[in-house]
């Protein structure tokens, strides 16, 4: 038997944990009213507030059960049925193109970790709208398929349309529109002309349609096709937008309580795959829609590549969408160009592509500039390796220990198959954002089993943290800040973290920094790398060491005082270190006194970080604005390790950050 789109949501437990055992009758009230909007209040919904108040967590375990079982008349749901029905799989209303607060906290963390990704899709999907003498009259949904080009259902535009003259052509007298906005509480209309039907895919093809929008529109839209992913089988959760309206045809009950009274405005709907296969060109989907759905984007969350169009369901009982594949090659027969994801976006920079990158792909890049800062006593060279290190250091396969990508560098460890460090220059007057590009790639320039690939982070609650952030090295032309981005994403700049690490300190630091600095000096150079122990744990799989703290020096120029923050002075270099741990999160240590939990981030002394890493640096630490005096050095001489360093709090080499305030900076 088929599942209802119910049946295979209660599959995901994450998302109605809650509900089935204590506080269920709690969390329902706060669910319902989190999600509550000004019309759903007035439509009736506050009476489900005091039903789940009513009701034990028996009923709903027995109600999730039920739904489970395909048990339920989802017409005329019981009240505890009809509140499970509304607090699992949200419908989230848009305004200003963001999606609103997620009530279900297993969606919030599934979803805002890529909020940015979403609201590139949300601002590329349109209402299909002809114009009525009095009102606007609504029928479906469209999105940015190409530059110039919509994608639609097939259904909907025959609705606008007459097969005149061997070819499809919009209906005599009607205006047609795509409004890219549409929003809940939004006045504001952007609306743009429909020039032309460019096809309709004749029955029994898949339900689809390609419209051309009018005359040098896409040029001023300036919106992003949204990219097309073959493979469902990458996809862990997806989401749908669109503009859901009023349907007779579904069951009112679940409906209302769903949507309220916001009808044909932009929603975001998450869910996941529910059959892959449902048909060669066809799979089923389980996030929650409407009749004005249709024509709606299915697509990746984590991507926001498209993986589907979404053109018929019925709310909470089987959605269906033609699979990118399908959509793929209508395009190619149709002659319209396929924004594939490694294409997305704009330029990519050279050498973007994995397969094809060599060691002469990287002959250009000039990585790290010690002169960045200036000449003389401004200028600041990579960190020093002691002896050992140095010996134990990769090469590339042109004999280089330093690996140099755009705008900065890597120097590895052989047992660690890490980095030591990585450096970088920041320009903060041409700094640029492109779109991040997905897939980390191993470095062709260094041997395959000196680097820490994939394995590492599969099946595990690792990251692959980038030591040199995505953006830092994206400033310059459109093509160095591309290719600095594409670099960003090779091994030797990634070293694994735990998921749960709070980095908000640790990656607003250089950006604070930035905006202390005047502004003809709008310049840092960073170096970041990791704390390698004999005592850091190893992951079985690989062998390989997982470092539990990490560093970060950020140097810059300072002009107007002297190093006590007094009077005016020339300008000097100046130097600020940093450590990250994540002890507590990784594995049970004696540790955790030092490193306590929400507390990860210290300031600390360029004296005690050459102990810690083994490095040196150099001039960096006569600049350090944390550094000590000779007597205070002395005194806390006893202090020369991680491991003896005892409280922080106590310690002057260490000094705690709560935020961005405590870090010192004369």
């Amino acid at each position: 038997m088929t599942k209802t789109v119910f049946q295979s949501q209660l599959e995901d437990m994450e998302a109605f944990r809650s509900l089935t055992g204590r506080g269920a009758r709690v969390f329902a009230v706060e669910s319902i009213a989190s999600g509550m909007t000004e019309a759903a209040a007035e439509s009736g919904m506050p009476g489900l507030e005091s039903a789940s108040a009513r009701l034990s967590e028996h009923d709903f375990t027995e109600a999730i059960e039920s739904l489970r079982n395909g048990d339920t008349n989802i017409d005329a749901p019981d009240n505890a049925e009809a509140i499970v029905m509304l607090t699992g799989y949200p419908s989230l209303l848009i305004r200003n193109g963001d999606y609103g607060a997620v009530g279900e906290s297993a969606w919030r963390g599934r979803l805002d970790p890529h909020r940015d990704t979403i609201k590139r899709v949300i601002a590329s999907v349109a209402r299909v709208e002809y114009k009525l003498p009095n009102h606007d009259q609504m029928i479906g949904t469209c999105w940015m398929i190409d530059d110039d080009t919509l994608i639609t259902n097939r259904h909907v535009a025959k609705l606008f349309s007459d097969f005149r003259n061997n070819g499809w052509q919009i209906r005599a007298g009607m205006n047609m529109r795509a409004d890219f906005a549409e929003e809940i509480g939004s006045t504001e209309a952007l609306e743009y002309l429909i020039g032309s039907i460019h096809s309709i895919e004749a029955e029994p093809g898949i339900d689809m349609a390609l419209l051309k929008l009018g005359r040098a529109t896409g040029r001023q839209l300036n919106l992003r096709p949204i990219p097309l992913a073959t493979r469902l089988s990458d996809v862990e959760y997806l989401a749908v937008v669109g503009y859901p309206a009023r349907d007779s045809n579904n069951p009112q009950d679940a409906m209302h309580q769903i949507f309220g009274d916001n009808f044909e405005v932009k929603r975001l709907a998450p869910g996941k795959v529910m059959d892959a296969n449902h048909r060669p060109d066809v799979f089923t989907h389980n996030c929650t829609t409407l009749g004005g759905n249709s024509g709606s984007v299915v697509f990746d969350i984590s991507t926001g590549n498209a993986v589907g169009l979404h053109f018929s369901g019925s709310v909470q009982r089987q959605n269906y969408a033609a699979k990118a594949e399908a959509i793929k090659q209508v395009l190619v027969r149709r002659s319209i160009r396929v924004v594939n994801p490694a294409s997305a976006g704009g330029h990519r920079g050279r050498g973007a592509d994995e397969a094809r990158a060599t060691p002469d792909s990287f002959r250009d890049r000039t990585g790290y500039d010690p002169g960045f800062l200036g000449d003389g006593d401004m200028r600041v060279p990579m960190p020093v390796l002691n002896p050992e290190q140095a010996s134990l250091s990769v090469r590339t396969s042109d004999g280089s220990r330093e690996i140099k990508y755009r705008h900065f560098s890597a120097v590895m460890s052989k047992p660690r198959r890490l980095a030591y460090f990585s450096a970088v220059n920041i320009d903060g007057h041409e700094g640029r954002n492109p779109t991040r590009v997905r897939g980390f790639k191993l470095d062709p320039r260094v041997l395959v089993d000196l680097q820490t690939g994939e394995d590492m982070y599969s099946d595990n609650d690792l990251d692959r943290g980038h030591l040199t952030r995505r953006r830092d090295p994206c400033w310059g032309s459109e093509a160095d800040a591309s290719q600095a981005n594409v670099d960003s994403m090779y091994f030797p700049n990634i070293a694994p973290q735990h998921k749960d690490l709070n980095q908000k300190i640790w990656n607003e630091l250089e950006d604070h920094i930035l905006n202390t600095v005047e502004e003809r000096d709008l310049k840092v150079s960073v170096f970041t790398g990791c704390i390698f122990s004999e005592n850091d744990p190893v992951q079985k799989r690989t062998g390989i060491k997982v470092p539990m703290a990490f560093w970060k020096v950020v140097a810059s120029i300072a002009r107007g005082t002297d190093r006590r923050g007094n009077g005016s002075g020339p300008p000097r270099l100046q130097a600020q270190a940093f450590i990250m741990s994540q002890e507590h999160l990784v594995k049970p240590s004696d540790l955790e006194h030092v490193f306590g939990k929400g507390l990860e981030t210290f300031q600390v002394t360029l004296e005690q970080l050459e102990r810690l890493t083994g490095l040196g640096f150099h001039k960096m630490r006569d600049a350090d604005t944390f550094g000590l005096t000779p007597d205070e050095s002395i005194e806390a001489a006893a202090e020369s390790s991680l491991e003896a360093a005892g409280d922080p709090r106590s310690n002057p080499h260490y000094r705690p950050l709560h935020s961005l305030t405590d870090i010192q900076m004369h």
